[in-house]
Parts: C-alpha cells; sequence; structure tokens
C-alpha cells in the first residue's frame, strides 16, 4: 500500500510550483511509483476528488460536523481558526493541529494512513445514512484525523471541502497520465470523454496501455459529458469561408439531458450526469412510445412550454429538474416537452466518429419529426439571419451553428459548435464567497464575490461582486445554500466551495488592478442560478479577456 504522507509530499510540491511541465511530471512520477491497486484512488486525489463524476454520491458533512470532528482531536476555538487562516482551511487546520500540545504522542502505536485506508473510510462515511448518521459520520472523521499527521490532515480537509488548490485540474492530470505511461494524451482524453471516471481511466492506462484504452467505449447507462458550443457575436463570421456548411439550429430556453434507452429502461441524465429520471415521468413516457430503436444514447433539451407551445423561461424547467416529491402535482402544474438534436449510439452501433449529418440521418429514422429540433442547413449569410429573426420571434434565445461535417467530441468545446444569442452574451461565472447584507438584508449572504477559472493556476480568479438580481425568497434560498458549501469565514465575508454558477448580466468588462485576475465587471448583474452547470462548465480568464478584447472592434480603445 501507498502512504497517504506520500501523496501530500507530492501535492505540497505541485502546488509550490507554477509551471505546467513541472507539475504534470510530479504526478507522473507519482503515478509510476504508486501501488498498482490504488492508482485509481490516487488519480481521483491528485485532482481533489473523492468520487468520480459518474458517482452520484457525496460525503454530506456539513462545516460544523468537519469542526466538530476535529475538537474530538485537539482543543480550539473560532477565533484561533480565523488567526490561523491565511485563504486555506486546511492548512489553518494543520496549523493547528501542529501547535497544539497534544500534537499525537502515541505516533508509535498508529496505524500508517494509506491511499486505500482514506478511500475506505471516506466510502463509508458517504454511505452513512439513517438515524444516527451524523455522529457516525463525525466518528469515522475523527479516525481519520487521529491518524493524520499536519501535512496528511491538511489535504485530508482539501479533499473533504473539495478545495484543493494545487493548479493540478482534470486536464493537467490527463497530461500526467500519459507522461507517467507513455501514452498519446489524445486517446486518453477521448476513453475518459466515454467513461467520466479519471480513476479507472488511469488505472487502464497503467494496466493495458493504448490496448485498454482503446477498447473504451460509450455505454447505455452510464453518462457522458454532452458537446458544447462556443459563443460567437455574430452569424456573419462564421461566413468567411463560404465553402463552409452550417446546420443552424434553434437555441432552446432549457435543460440539457442525455437519454440512455434500453428496452423499455429508460434513464435520464442532466448536463452534470445526475440523474433526474424520476422527475420526468412525462419525457419517460414519451421516449418509451416514440423511439424506435431498443438501444439508444439520445441528446437534447427539455424545455416548459404554454397551452400554445410558446417557451417557459428556464426557471420555470429547472422546478421540476431533481424533484423527488409531489411529482404529480409538478406534472400538473408544469407541462414540459421534448426536443432531441442529436444521437450518439443506436442498438450498439457508436456513431460519435460520424459527421454530424449522418448522426442527422439517424435521428431522422428513429425519432418522429415532432420531437427533432428545427434546423436549416446553408451556406447562405441571409437565410440563416432570416432563421435567426425567426428564433426570436419563437421565444427562443437565439441559433447553435454546427459544421455538418463535425463529429461529437464529448465535453469540449472546440470550433465546430457556435451558439448565437439575441442579446448580450451572458457569462456564466462561479459565487466563491459571499457578505451578510445590512438592514433588510442583514440575514442574508447577499453580496457575491463572483469568479472565472484559471486554466494555468487551477484557481478560481475574483472579476467583480453583485447583490442585484435576486427576490426576497432567492436571497434566503442560496443564503442556505452557500452556508452549505462554507469552508471558512472571516469578519463579514464567507467562503465558500466553488458550486454555485450563476448567470450574470454586465454592462461591460474592464481592465482592473483591484483583482489579482486583471479583470472586472461593470454594473453586473445575476440573470438566474445555472443549478444544471458545474463550476469547470463556467467562463474561464482566457475566454473573458477574448470577449474583452472583442469589445474593441466598435468602441476606441
Amino acid at each position: 500500500m501507498t502512504d497517504f504522507i506520500y501523496l501530500a509530499e507530492v501535492l505540497d510540491k505541485v502546488g509550490s510550483t507554477s509551471k505546467r511541465n513541472e507539475k504534470v511530471e510530479l504526478a507522473a512520477n507519482f503515478l509510476r511509483n504508486v501501488d498498482p491497486k490504488e492508482i485509481g484512488h490516487a488519480a481521483l486525489f491528485l485532482s481533489g476528488k473523492i468520487f468520480a463524476e459518474s458517482d452520484q454520491r457525496t460525503l454530506n458533512v456539513s462545516w460544523k460536523g468537519l469542526l466538530n470532528a476535529f475538537r474530538r482531536i485537539i482543543d480550539f476555538d473560532d477565533e484561533a481558526l480565523a488567526q490561523a487562516y491565511e485563504g486555506d482551511t486546511g492548512e489553518a487546520m494543520a496549523k493547528l493541529l501542529e501547535s497544539s500540545r497534544k500534537t499525537r504522542q502515541s505516533t508509535l502505536f498508529s496505524e500508517v494512513l494509506s491511499i486505500s485506508v482514506v478511500a475506505q473510510t471516506l466510502d463509508r462515511i458517504a454511505n452513512v445514512q439513517g438515524s444516527g448518521s451524523l455522529k457516525e459520520k463525525q466518528s469515522l472523521l475523527t479516525g481519520l484525523f487521529l491518524e493524520a499527521s499536519p501535512r496528511e490532515l491538511r489535504y485530508l480537509v482539501a479533499l473533504i471541502l473539495q478545495d484543493m488548490r494545487t493548479g493540478l485540474s482534470e486536464g493537467l492530470l490527463v497530461e500526467s497520465i500519459a507522461t507517467a505511461y507513455n501514452l498519446d494524451s489524445a486517446l486518453i482524453r477521448r476513453a475518459w470523454s466515454f467513461n467520466v471516471d479519471l480513476g479507472t481511466i488511469a488505472k487502464l492506462a497503467s494496466e493495458g496501455g493504448s490496448q485498454a484504452l482503446e477498447g473504451v467505449s460509450i455505454q447505455v447507462m452510464r453518462g457522458i459529458r454532452p458537446m458544447l458550443a462556443s459563443p460567437i457575436d455574430g452569424i456573419a463570421s462564421l461566413f468567411t469561408n463560404q465553402s463552409d456548411l452550417y446546420s443552424f439550429e434553434l437555441k432552446l430556453d432549457g435543460a440539457r439531458v442525455q437519454i440512455h434507452k434500453r428496452g423499455n429502461d429508460v434513464r435520464i441524465y442532466s448536463r452534470r450526469l445526475s440523474d433526474v429520471t424520476e422527475s420526468l415521468p412525462d419525457i419517460v413516457s414519451v421516449i418509451r412510445e416514440k423511439i424506435v430503436a431498443d438501444e439508444v444514447i439520445l441528446d437534447g433539451e427539455v424545455l416548459a412550454v404554454d397551452t400554445e407551445g410558446k417557451p417557459f423561461p428556464f426557471q420555470i424547467v429547472m422546478k421540476r429538474f431533481g424533484r423527488t416529491r409531489d411529482i404529480d402535482a409538478a406534472y400538473q402544474d408544469t407541462r414540459l416537452v421534448l426536443v432531441l438534436f442529436d444521437v450518439l449510439l443506436i442498438n450498439s452501433k457508436q456513431l460519435v466518429d460520424m459527421p454530424y449529418s449522418e448522426r442527422r440521418n439517424h435521428l431522422e429514422d428513429i425519432a418522429p419529426p415532432e420531437l427533432l429540433v428545427e434546423n436549416v442547413v446553408t451556406n447562405s449569410l441571409e437565410v440563416a439571419e432570416a432563421f435567426f429573426r425567426k428564433s426570436q420571434e419563437l421565444g427562443h434565445e437565439g441559433l447553435v451553428a454546427k459544421k455538418v461535417g463535425s463529429m461529437y467530441t464529448p465535453g469540449s468545446r472546440g470550433k465546430l459548435w457556435f451558439k448565437i444569442k439575441h442579446t448580450l452574451d451572458t457569462l456564466d461565472l462561479v459565487i466563491i464567497a459571499a457578505e451578510w447584507g445590512h438592514g433588510r438584508r442583514r440575514d442574508w449572504l447577499s453580496d457575491y464575490h463572483l469568479a472565472v477559472l484559471d486554466e494555468e493556476s487551477g484557481e478560481f480568479m475574483m472579476v467583480g461582486k453583485t447583490y442585484k438580481g435576486f427576490t426576497d425568497e432567492e436571497f434566503q434560498e442560496i443564503t442556505q445554500k452557500l452556508l452549505n458549501l462554507k469552508i471558512a469565514s472571516k469578519r463579514n465575508v464567507v467562503q465558500v466551495r466553488p458550486e454555485i454558477v450563476v448567470e450574470v448580466l454586465a454592462s461591460e468588462i474592464q481592465e482592473s488592478p483591484t483583482y489579482e485576475s486583471g479583470m472586472a465587471l461593470r454594473f453586473a448583474r445575476i440573470n438566474r442560478i445555472r443549478d444544471d452547470k458545474g463550476p469547470l462548465e463556467a467562463i474561464t480568464l482566457r475566454e473573458l479577456r477574448e470577449i474583452y478584447e472583442n469589445q474593441f472592434r466598435f468602441k476606441a480603445r
């Protein structure tokens, strides 16, 4: 077995360098030397995750529960933790452990922590349910903390809070796996796109190399990441080369879904791969009745409409998503319709490597016309702009343009699919902290620190603050969500795990010395919470800078 302290030491080194290649080589060397039986867990831990993306389990350990478990090890108060805190909760708790007079004198009699022991304990914590589960979770956590050295504790806390802060992104981990086993990173990335468990991919790479990875394919009833579209300012930019042919599809203001069907068994996954089948019985019925394939994986959108078929805003759709109570009442209250725009597999035949035009033909063969997204295939700017105007008249967000020869690349946002919206494009940002309000809002976290992901460092960088956009009811609701994600607090500011994505409107993007990112939003306002998106799907710092530069096509610099 591999000692957990070895992982902690490697993560210390990874976090201390800003050089991409050094991070990759450090992680690669670690993977080469880890116990083969522990490679899967080791790879996940390196990326700051406990479970694979396809694993719906969570530890369900609150901030209070974490502190209570730690207080069984040493005696400290909130003021001591605040004094030790310098931006990293795990580091602060490690300092408290190291300085405590109770730092373990029983080390000689303690079991050395291994990666396997940590993985097994965290697995048990996630599986604890029912009466007395909170106490049992705290007891299991206390057991881990008792065996941990200060450096090990720092990364145990980071895993539990999902706040690793080493800059080793999953993308860099893919490069590390390739370097460790002398493999093509593109092959690893493709296998990972089909099986979203990076731990499994690392294990396959170590045991079977290229041959094992080439054998990874899409499977029914196992969600895969959706292909993504890149935002552009206008349709005209697509027609610099008249030979390019696009399929322009209506961009719907709904929730992305991936539908898996085998016989009469239907599973529906959200954009973030959560299983939302139970909350969408009406959509399940439509699939069973109207899709003429025994085995299929479909890509589409669910939207809410009125009696005339006019779409409701996105928030109405999300009232149904993930709901497990009062389904019948919700079904009567909100009419949902399914719109399909792609097919990835039919009767065990994988279609992702086919061009879009062929996949569309296959989709038309198995689904009735009323379920298919309306589209126009053209290389004419005039035709595309007319369809763009029509999409607005129909109440939709805009268009998605897809190159007719494009393959389906899961999880990718490249130069094959593009989205064009009618209004100034919104920005998907991540809340990393919030401040307690004043006056009427004194009981709510109501001033939100907004951030983008810096892909180079792996850190979320602040680009602005806003308190605008929410009703009183929404302030109350998001306050509870943020407190559940709390990882530290100082004075009036609560730092949270970067988990909640919000769609933000801003009048302008500016360069700014105020924030470390170097960018700032002017007159930011939250438009809605994007429960269907994860933090890694939010806009990046590089993309924000590109949008900033594009502003000057029509403005004086």
